[in-house]
């Protein structure tokens, strides 16, 4: 019976874990300006994350 427990407040944990880190991010603030991004990563030491999308 205490195994399950154990095992019970482990999975508990795993579950809620994502949901906890989730909540202490803050909104992502995207721009459309390459030189003002390079430069707030930089200062920041943080990589960029950049889109390409087209109309086909």
């Amino acid at each position: 019976m205490r195994l399950s427990h154990v095992v019970g407040a482990l999975l508990l944990a795993g579950l809620l874990a994502p949901a906890l880190l989730a909540a202490e991010g803050g909104a992502v603030k995207w721009t459309s300006d390459f030189e003002a991004a390079k430069k707030s990563a930089a200062e920041q030491k943080k990589r960029l994350f950049i889109e390409f999308t087209a109309v086909w």
